[in-house]
């Protein structure tokens, strides 16, 4: 029986991979808990206790003095766990600038680059009529976000400076499938695609991805079924489980 004290509730979503990346890095035990979420799950009262937002991933952490605390949003998780565990994240009494760094690009991915993939892969691949001013709008918002982070990396090792630190665990889940995206190549994105190989390069990272790939030839990736589609894309608020 596990001893671990944290509750990791997630799915093969970039978004969960972020968690995985800090607790390969660090080597904290966990219980993980896989939410199906095409079936609706996540709208279940159990889960909405943990999470009143419906959304992955989420914690439970019961090593803490007073009683558990649940965190979500993963961008907040990755700080929680960086400032609980000391890790990943300067120090903000003793390197203001370097802490504040990595807050930018954290939020950065949590604001921009998360968001802008999700919409353009549902647009371009959920999406059952094929708006292409949609397609494009997204489209062209990610080239433009590749390209920051391309100009950013030209003189960086990592996004925010020299150490791997939490933003880039929030943002390499998602950049590794930049190339998902027409017409963004490693010609055009020579700095972004370098940095994908150096993550890479990690032993915790490979790891996790040696983890992952595992996974996924166990549970293949399946079209969503029409009931699965209601859950997945046809919540209001009103019709939650």
């Amino acid at each position: 029986m596990s001893n671990a004290k944290i509750e990791f509730y997630g799915c093969g979503s970039p978004n969960v991979v972020k968690v995985h990346l800090f607790f390969k890095a660090l080597g904290v035990p966990f219980n993980y808990h896989e939410v199906k979420w095409r079936d609706g799950e996540q709208y279940k009262p159990e889960f909405v206790k943990i999470n009143p937002n419906s959304k992955l991933p989420a914690i439970v952490d019961h090593d803490v003095a007073g009683g558990p605390i649940t965190v979500f949003e993963s961008g907040n998780i990755l700080l929680y766990l960086a400032n609980k565990y000391g890790k990943f994240i300067p120090n903000v009494q003793t390197d203001l600038q370097g802490h504040t760094e990595v807050m930018n690009w954290l939020f950065w991915q949590m604001a921009n680059l998360g968001p802008i993939f999700g919409n353009w892969y549902h647009f371009s691949v959920y999406a059952p009529e094929k708006y292409q001013y949609s397609i494009t709008r997204f489209t062209n918002e990610l080239s433009r976000l590749f390209h920051v982070l391309n100009r950013t990396l030209e003189t960086r090792h990592f996004v925010a400076g020299n150490e791997y630190t939490i933003a880039d665990m929030a943002i390499f889940p998602w950049a590794r499938i930049y190339n998902f995206v027409p017409g963004c190549t490693k010609e055009e994105f020579p700095n972004l695609d370098a940095y994908i190989t150096r993550i890479k390069q990690i032993k915790s990272v490979q790891e996790f991805e040696a983890y992952e790939a595992e996974q996924n030839a166990k549970n293949p990736r399946t079209e969503p079924t029409e009931e699965q589609r209601k859950n997945m894309f046809g919540v209001d608020g009103r019709n939650t489980k």
